[in-house]
């Protein structure tokens, strides 16, 4: 994994001192070593384009609809930003897993896949939005096109973006996603497309693989497509996600390896510490320490390589995303009802904020708002993509790409479309995932799922295999001791009173929520995230530092 940063401006000499500040950005603001070199630079040196760490060059990136290879100078190993004749051009896909971030300057245009260090090139890396915090609060993840970041946006779904001196144009980049078709077979067809050129991976692609429905659709289209696969699954013997994976695995006639989790420990403060720094580091912000984020990189490392990894991640697009919370038995929630869903989900913390700063989040949450009024279920369908996929699932795979090549076929652009084709009710009560099953591979169509059954059936044991009685798994992020909450109190009073942070959140209500013992841990990881992030904290983690 490695970052592209391109710079389009009025004149040569404006774009040189811009570039020069990119190559001369601090190399803590980034998860991998660098520094940062020009790859191409336009014959009028008015563009250019720089590549993070220098020396690297794109691993066979894919092909962008609407580009000719040969009309590309230079593109990003995502594929996203290029060079095309004396411009700089990017594109989102409709689910923005692939981010570009998007910074104006007076006499020039600043483009990225890390926002930080679009930032750091316009200076705007202490200057932060009210708005970013209120989202993490609240939800855990960016809303929009917001950054913690005022004037470094996210560049919306489906977007071309070209600078051409100075000046940028944004214009659709194909087709919406939606339609009225009722008929499985597009979705299947588009899934197995997605995944089909997997097999000329020089590995076995490594699927992880559990009791759910997602990751055993993947390994359906994976069978369909003729991709060799592996199986891989994280659990404790006699776990439902570990016995039933086994028996698709079975099934699929695939290799299956088990790794058993480690018995948790109790963390110190160099621990927490690093969970802290590098969720900033790895995620640009955008993440709370309660994730499970983290970078295997290592100072001087090459990007990540070895087998491609695949998994379920993506699979409620299929089921209406947000929408399908909002549906209790034979119908759906009431409109009334399905906004208070809503609400609930985007205002959940919004007493930690002052005035000011609730205000900025809230004008970031009118459009949906909107959307609720015209159709409450449409519009939590639309924010789970816009948003929980967008934003969270962005910022995440940012972090899995830097340990290994990662592939998600869900959010490929066609199987967006096909699924979003299908009428949401239909999509709601699990009939579409269930039909794309049968028509991919059959055989493990009747296979018991882990945990919860399909939507509005009844759990019985031919159809879920439960999760055994007896104490719960251990996790220190919800259940921590004393210790860990004095640890954590301390360190976001402490770095809230040398940074920003107490003009956005208001203390005596962060001084509630980090009492012990925690009513919300959600909320107490998020404040020492947001502490990390406005102290500068987080540019003291070292490199080769990662945590699990």
């Amino acid at each position: 994994m490695y970052f592209t940063l391109a710079v389009g401006a009025a004149t040569a000499a404006r774009c040189a001192a811009l570039a020069g500040a990119a190559r001369q950005a601090d190399p803590r603001i980034m998860p991998v070593p660098g520094p940062a070199e020009v790859a191409w630079r336009s014959p009028d040196g008015r563009a250019a384009v720089l590549c993070w760490p220098g020396g690297m060059t794109p691993r066979n990136p894919p092909r962008r609809e609407g580009l000719h290879p040969a009309e590309s100078a230079w593109r990003s190993h995502a594929g996203t930003i290029w060079a095309e004749g004396a411009a700089v051009c990017a594109r989102t896909g409709l689910a923005r897993v692939d981010p570009v971030y998007v910074a104006e300057v007076p006499g020039g245009v600043v483009v990225s896949d890390r926002a930080c260090w679009a930032a750091a090139v316009t200076g705007r890396l202490g200057d932060y939005d009210p708005a970013m915090a209120g989202s993490l609060l609240s939800l855990g993840y960016p809303v929009g096109g917001v950054t913690p970041f005022r004037g470094v946006r996210a560049l919306g779904a489906s977007r071309r973006l070209r600078v051409t001196g100075g000046r940028s144009v944004i214009t659709p980049a194909g087709e919406a996603a939606g339609g009225r078709a009722a008929d499985p077979a597009p979705v299947a067809a588009a899934l197995t497309g997605a995944v089909a050129p997997l097999a000329h991976a020089a590995a076995p692609v490594e699927l992880s693989l559990t009791g759910g429905k997602d990751s055993r659709l993947i390994a359906a289209a994976l069978t369909a497509a003729g991709v060799p696969f592996l199986a891989r699954t994280h659990g404790a013997a006699g776990h439902p996600d570990v016995v039933i994976a086994g028996m698709i695995a079975g099934r699929l006639g695939v290799p299956h390896t088990v790794t058993e989790p480690r018995a948790p420990g109790t963390p110190d403060e160099a621990d927490m510490l690093g969970r802290l720094r590098s969720a900033v580091l790895v995620s640009d912000g955008m993440l709370s320490a309660f994730e499970n984020l983290g970078s295997g990189a290592r100072p001087g490392s090459p990007p990540a390589a070895g087998p491609v990894q695949a998994g379920g991640h993506g699979g409620e697009l299929l089921r209406g995303g947000y929408a399908q919370a909002a549906w209790r038995g034979a119908t759906p929630l009431s409109a009334v009802a399905a906004a208070e869903l809503f609400r609930r989900m985007t205002t959940r913390r919004l007493s930690l904020l002052r005035p000011d700063a609730a205000a900025a989040y809230l004008a970031s949450l009118a459009p949906w708002r909107a959307a609720l009024a015209r159709g409450p279920l449409a519009a939590l369908d639309d924010f789970y993509l816009a948003n929980r996929a967008g934003r969270w699932s962005a910022t995440a795979r940012q972090a899995y790409l830097l340990r290994s090549p990662l592939a998600q076929p869900f959010f490929a652009d066609p199987v967006i479309r096909a699924a979003r084709g299908v009428p949401l009710r239909r999509r709601m009560t699990d009939r579409l995932h269930r039909d794309v099953l049968a028509a991919l591979c059959p055989e493990l169509a009747d296979l018991p799922l882990a945990g919860s059954p399909w939507h509005g059936e009844p759990c019985t044991p031919a159809t879920v295999l439960a999760v055994p009685p007896g104490p719960a798994s251990a996790d220190w992020r919800r259940n921590y001791a004393e210790a860990t909450a004095r640890f954590l109190r301390g360190y976001v009073l402490d770095h809230g009173d040398t940074s920003p942070m107490f003009g956005i959140v208001r203390r005596r209500a962060a001084e509630r929520s980090l009492g012990f013992p925690p009513a919300d841990p959600h909320a107490v990881w998020a404040l020492a995230t947001l502490a990390a992030l406005l102290s500068g904290d987080w540019r003291i983690q070292a490199i080769s530092r990662m945590f699990s």
